[in-house]
């Protein structure tokens, strides 16, 4: 039987077993069925270029059960006549890479590469350029500094996002102002939600809360087109003060701290949003990115959204006081369910309970650069006690 034949049939056999797979296996199906349909390589293969401590060097950088749209991982080396050689995992997941030669040229090894959607004229005024990053979070402008690395990230939406990986890794991210080392935990891929315990000084914390005290007034919504006569109090019932990083050192260093951990710069930042919750105070279920599609009867806030290009990208939220019982914030579309009939409940899903000094990352956008609708979430009713939050939003663009 020809190679070919053989394809087909193997090709048949997946296509039977799809509707009885679970998610990871189908992750390892549908690159092996598009294994099967590449063509083969069209170049040599160079000496310098080691296949095998490529894909063992990869391996540690990809997720084995979640696509992660707009996020390629490559590993490179420079080869001979002036070029790079090398594989690239397409949306961060284990699985067959793809080999690519190309130019030793940073605009000729973006062509080589593959891109997740097409562009429209909005996505071409308004959308940032892809960008590579080191592991680490570098920004990499040039191919030198590609090529000082064995793997690389490329994020289509041009801005740096953590590889959750999987539920339950865990990583080091050294030397943030203030506190040092940390650990960021992956509590869920789908949102992407990521955990950092310690983050906040007690003292810290002090002072955040008495400057924002005597400000704190009934927390507000930005409203949809059809909501405008609505008061925010029908979704959210808590109190609010957005602080000026201006107003004490220690914001100013938190800033910088928030920058060290999420890898983007602090001109993206807003100022914290200071929250207290009282009992039975809540905020159910919402996204923190704008859909510039329901804001039709605002023209202007759909510009400075650059027509949907422009956005919260990630919410650090700020966990700044302990909780006896509820309080906790609810990502009820976790793991991939569906949208749920309820936007009060909060028995489904990944539940983070509060907890003084703790972080969490959650990303309202994908490394594509649309939006992410799992991303819901809301502020569970607190049931004994009071709850000091903080939003700290950062931006795709500077703000």
């Amino acid at each position: 039987m020809s190679t070919r034949a053989h394809a087909l049939t193997l090709l048949f056999a997946v296509a039977i077993g799809l509707y009885s797979i679970s998610p990871p296996t189908l992750v390892d199906y549908k690159h092996l069925i598009a294994s099967l349909l590449a063509p083969a390589i069209h170049f040599e293969v160079d000496p310098a270029f080691n296949v095998s401590a490529c894909k063992a060097a990869a391996a540690s950088h990809l997720s084995n059960t979640t696509y992660v749209r707009g996020f390629h991982v490559l590993c490179l080396a420079a080869t001979a006549n002036n070029t790079i050689q090398g594989l690239v995992y397409e949306d961060g997941v284990l699985g067959y890479p793809l080999y690519y030669a190309t130019a030793r040229d940073l605009d000729e090894l973006f062509r080589a590469l593959p891109k997740s959607s097409l562009e429209d004229a909005d996505a071409l005024q308004w959308k940032q350029p892809p960008r590579f990053y080191a592991p680490d979070g570098d920004l990499l402008l040039f191919v030198d500094q590609l090529l000082a690395y064995n793997i690389v990230y490329l994020f289509e939406g041009g801005q740096f996002i953590w590889p959750g990986l999987y539920v339950g890794h865990r990583r080091v991210v050294p030397d943030l102002p203030g506190v040092g080392d940390v650990v960021l935990e992956t509590l869920s891929m789908q949102p992407l939600v990521l955990a950092v315990d310690r983050f906040l000084h007690n003292e810290e914390i002090n002072v955040i809360v008495e400057l924002a005290l005597p400000h704190l007034a009934a927390s507000t919504v930005k409203l949809q087109d059809g909501d405008e006569d609505k008061p925010a109090s029908e979704w959210r019932t808590s109190s609010q003060y957005f602080l000026p990083s201006s107003e004490s050192p220690i914001l100013a260093q938190i800033d910088d701290r928030v920058e060290a951990l999420v890898k983007v710069h602090k001109t993206h930042q807003e100022p914290v949003q200071v929250l207290r919750y009282e009992k039975s105070q809540k905020y159910d279920h919402h996204t923190d990115y704008f859909d510039a599609n329901m804001y039709d009867n605002s023209p202007d806030f759909q510009d400075y959204l650059h027509h949907g290009h422009k956005n919260r990208m990630i919410t650090v939220f700020w966990y700044m006081s302990d909780v006896a019982a509820g309080g906790h914030t609810a990502f009820p579309r976790a793991g991939g369910r569906p949208q749920p009939d309820s936007m009060t409940d909060c028995t489904e899903g990944l539940l983070v309970a509060p907890k003084k000094g703790k972080v969490i990352v959650f990303y309202s956008m994908l490394p594509d650069g649309s939006l992410d609708p799992v991303s819901l979430h809301g502020g569970c009713p607190v049931h004994d006690g009071v709850k000091y939050s903080g939003n700290k939003w950062v931006w795709n663009k500077p703000r």
